[in-house]
C-alpha cells in the first residue's frame, strides 16, 4: 500500500526561489487549476520523485517543463534554473512516512541519486531524519540493495518476482510495468483502453504477468512456474541432446554407426538398447560385440610367438622387473591422484575467495557511484558495521583502523587484490590439469606395462622359434584397436543408462508443465476477476457507455483484458466510451483491492481524466464514484481543469479535498 502525503517542487534562481508544496489527504483529492497552469507538473514529479519517468518512454529526459530544468518566468522576466529538485512524502501499510527527495537541475548532484529520509519532512519540517542515498534508472536499481527500486519495492511490500524476457533470461518485473495500473498521465495515458505498459523491457507477456501480479492471483505464481518449467524442460532437453551428441562423435572416431537411436527425450524408453554396428569389407554389417570377438579370435592367431630357448632366462627377468615396475607405477599414481586432488581442492578455494572479492568490489563501486552522484551518505554496510573480510559486526566505536582508506583507496585494493588471486587462480588451474595429465600419463604407462607382461607371458608359453615382427605388430595393432572398442561399448552401455535416467527427468517436467496448464485461475482467482466483471460492467452503465450492451464486455480469464466477442476491445468504440472504459478498467482493479488481498497500492492518481469531451454527466458519475471508494480506503489524486462552480455541482455532497488555484497563476511560483 501507498499513501501520497505531500509533493515538493523547488527552483532556486539567482532572483527568486521558486516552487510549490501540495499535501493530499485519504480519500479523494482534487487538484483543479487552468490549463498550462502547471498541475500536470505537480503529477509529473510524483513520478520522477520514485524514478518512474521509464514508464513513460525508454528516454532519459526528464518529464517536467522548462521551469524545472533551464529557467522560470517571474513577473515577465526569465530566470535562469540554478538548482532545482522535487521532494515526495509517502506513507507505507504500517504507518512508516519517508520523504524522497530527487534533483532536477543541480551541478553537483547527479539525477539519477535519490535520498531517502526516514521521517516527514514536507509536512513537519523534520529536516534531520535519517538518511539514505540509493540511484535509480540504472542498471541493478531493482536489483542491488543501493537500488532505489529495490528499496521502494520493499517500501510498498511488494515481493517482486523474476520474470522471463524474449531471450529466455529472467529479470525482475520492474516498477515501471506496475505503476501505470495507480498513475495515468495526461498525453499518452488515456490512449487505449488498458494502462500503457512499457514493452522495452522485453518482458514476455508483461501485460499479463503485470495485472496478475497486481491482482496477486495464484495464477501469477502458476504462470512463474511454467516458465520456469518451460525453462528446465528446455535445459533438459540440452542436456540430453549433448549427451547424444558426444556419443555420437566417439562412435566416428571409433568407425561405428549407431542405430535404434531415440529421435528425442519422449522417444527415449527404459530398457532400449543402441545398436553399435561396423561395416564389413563385403558390404555387410556386423554389430560392435560380434566385431569384437572376430578381432579377438584374429589376436589369438597370431598370440603364439615364437621363443628361442636361449632368451628364455631373459624374458623372465623383463617379466619380473615389469611386474616390479607395475606395483612402483601404481604407488606413485596414487600420489599423483593425490595432488590433483589437492590441486582440485586449492583451486576451489581460489575461486570462492575471487567470488568474494568481486561481490565486495561491487558494493565498493555502489557506493563510489552514489559518491559521485553527489551522496554524502553511502555508507557501505549499513547503520551497523561489519567487518568487510569476516562479516563479523563491530561494536561502536571499534575501528579497523585509525585512518581509514577512502572508497576509490579499497576500490584500487580490491582490484589488485582481484588481479592477484586470480592470477593464483589461473596458475592453480594450470597446475590442476598438469596434476591431471600425469594421471593420464601414469595410467596410459602402466597400460602399456600391463600389456608388456601380457606379451612376455604369452611369449614364455609360445614354441621355441624366431618371432614374426609382422605378427608382433599385428598383435599390438588389434590388441589396442579391441582396447578402442571394449571401451566404447562400454561408454555405449553408459550412455543408455545416462539417456534414459535424463529422459526420465524431461518426463517428470513434462508432466508437471503439462499439469501446471491445466487450470490458470484458483477459486480466489477466480472471485477476484468475477468481481472486476461485476464492477466494470456496472461502470460501464453507469458512465452511459454506448458502443455496445456493456453485459456483452467482459475481463478475459486468459489476458485480463476487457473483450468483447473474444476479441479486445479498441477500434470498435467511439472516443468517449474508450475513455469510460478505462475509467471503468483502472477503478476495478483498484475496488478489488478494497475487498480481496491484491498488491495494488490503493491509489490513483489520475492526470485529465475527462479526455475526449466525456459527458459532464459521466464525468460527475466517475468522480462521486471515486469518493465513494475513497472514503472506503482508496486514495485518489486527480488533477483537472474544470471550472470550480461545474466540479461543486458534480461533487454535491461527495467527500473530498479540494486543492483550487486561483485563475491565471501558476503551479511554479515565486514562495519569498
Amino acid at each position: 500500500m501507498l499513501k501520497i502525503r505531500a509533493v515538493q517542487l523547488r527552483v532556486l534562481t539567482p532572483g527568486p526561489v521558486c516552487g510549490a508544496d501540495f499535501t493530499f489527504e485519504n480519500g479523494l483529492n482534487i487538484l483543479r487549476a487552468d490549463n498550462s497552469s502547471g498541475k500536470s507538473t505537480c503529477l509529473q514529479a510524483i513520478l520522477y520523485a520514485l524514478g518512474l519517468e521509464g514508464m513513460l518512454s525508454p528516454k532519459r529526459d526528464i518529464p517536467l517543463p522548462h521551469a524545472m530544468t533551464d529557467e522560470v518566468e517571474v513577473d515577465g522576466k526569465a530566470h535562469a534554473v540554478r538548482r532545482s529538485f522535487v521532494r515526495l512524502e509517502i506513507e507505507n501499510s504500517s504507518g512508516e512516512v519517508i520523504t524522497v527527495h530527487r534533483s532536477v537541475r543541480d551541478e553537483n548532484v547527479d539525477s539519477r541519486l535519490v535520498s531517502v529520509f526516514h521521517g516527514p519532512v514536507i509536512t513537519e519540517s523534520l529536516t534531520n531524519q535519517p538518511r539514505q542515498d540509493y540511484f535509480v534508472r540504472m542498471p541493478g536499481a531493482a536489483q542491488r540493495s543501493t537500488g532505489f527500486h529495490h528499496f521502494l519495492a520493499d517500501f510498498v511490500g511488494w515481493a517482486i518476482p523474476r520474470v522471463t524476457k524474449t531471450d529466455g533470461s529472467e529479470v525482475p518485473l520492474y516498477a515501471e510495468c506496475l505503476f501505470p495500473y495507480s498513475f495515468v498521465e495526461q498525453k499518452q495515458g488515456w490512449l487505449s483502453v488498458q494502462p500503457r505498459i512499457p514493452g522495452y523491457f522485453q518482458i514476455r507477456d508483461a501485460v499479463r504477468r503485470s495485472a496478475e501480479f497486481t491482482l496477486n492471483l495464484d495464477a501469477y505464481n502458476l504462470a512463474l512456474r511454467r516458465q520456469r518449467l518451460e525453462y528446465a524442460k528446455t535445459v533438459a532437453e540440452s542436456d540430453w541432446k549433448a549427451r547424444l551428441r558426444a556419443l555420437s562423435n566417439e562412435a566416428a572416431s571409433v568407425s561405428v554407426t549407431l542405430r535404434n537411436v531415440p529421435a528425442n527425450p519422449a522417444a527415449t524408453q527404459d530398457g532400449f538398447k543402441i545398436n553399435a554396428l561396423v561395416a564389413q569389407p563385403d558390404k555387410t554389417w556386423s554389430t560392435l560385440e560380434e566385431e569384437i570377438s572376430r578381432l579377438q579370435d584374429m589376436l589369438e592367431e597370431v598370440a603364439v610367438i615364437p621363443n628361442t630357448g636361449p632368451a628364455s632366462e631373459d624374458l623372465e627377468a623383463d617379466l619380473s622387473e615389469s611386474q616390479d615396475r607395475l606395483v612402483s607405477l601404481g604407488a606413485v599414481a596414487v600420489e599423483a591422484i593425490a595432488e590433483h586432488d589437492a590441486a582440485q581442492q586449492r583451486a576451489t578455494h581460489l575461486r570462492e575467495r575471487v567470488v568474494a572479492l568481486e561481490e565486495d568490489l561491487q558494493r565498493h563501486k555502489d557506493a563510489a557511484l552514489l559518491t559521485r552522484l553527489g551522496s554524502s551518505h553511502s555508507a557501505l554496510f549499513g547503520e551497523n558495521p561489519h567487518c568487510p573480510t569476516c562479516s563479523q559486526f563491530l561494536p561502536d566505536g571499534f575501528d579497523i583502523t585509525v585512518t581509514p582508506m577512502a572508497v576509490d583507496d579499497n576500490i584500487k585494493l580490491i582490484e589488485q587484490e582481484l588481479i592477484t588471486f586470480k592470477g593464483m587462480l589461473s596458475d592453480s588451474l594450470a597446475r590442476q590439469e598438469v596434476e591431471a595429465t600425469k594421471v593420464r600419463r601414469l595410467r596410459g604407462e602402466a597400460n602399456l606395462i600391463r600389456a608388456h607382461i601380457r606379451s612376455l607371458k604369452d611369449t614364455l608359453t609360445a614354441p621355441s622359434s624366431m618371432p614374426s615382427i609382422a605378427a608382433i605388430a599385428q598383435q599390438v595393432r588389434l590388441e589396442e584397436h579391441i582396447g578402442v572398442l571394449l571401451k566404447f561399448s562400454d561408454e555405449v552401455r553408459t550412455a543408455e543408462t545416462d539417456l534414459v535416467d535424463r529422459a526420465q527427468a524431461w518426463r517428470v517436467i513434462d508432466e508437471e508443465l503439462k499439469a501446471a496448464g491445466r487450470d490458470t485461475l484458483s477459486i480466489l482467482d477466480r472471485e477476484k476477476i468475477h468481481f472486476i466483471n461485476e464492477s466494470f460492467r456496472d461502470q460501464l452503465r453507469a458512465y452511459q457507455f454506448s458502443s455496445m450492451a456493456p453485459e456483452n464486455v467482459t475481463i478475459s480469464e486468459d489476458t485480463y483484458r476487457p473483450v468483447h466477442e473474444g476479441f479486445d476491445l479498441g477500434f470498435d468504440l467511439s472516443a468517449s466510451d474508450m475513455i469510460r472504459a478505462l475509467w471503468a478498467y483502472l477503478l476495478s482493479f483498484a475496488e478489488v483491492s478494497l475487498k480481496h488481498a491484491t498488491n495494488h497500492l490503493g491509489v490513483l492518481v489520475l492526470d485529465e481524466p475527462r479526455q475526449q469531451e466525456v459527458h459532464r454527466r459521466d464525468f460527475a458519475t466517475f468522480l462521486r464514484r471515486l469518493g465513494r471508494d475513497g472514503s472506503d480506503g482508496l486514495q485518489v489524486i486527480v488533477a483537472t481543469s474544470e471550472e470550480d462552480g461545474s466540479l461543486t455541482a458534480m461533487l454535491g455532497d461527495t467527500p473530498h479535498t479540494m486543492i483550487s488555484l486561483s485563475a491565471g497563476s501558476k503551479v511554479i511560483r515565486p514562495l519569498r
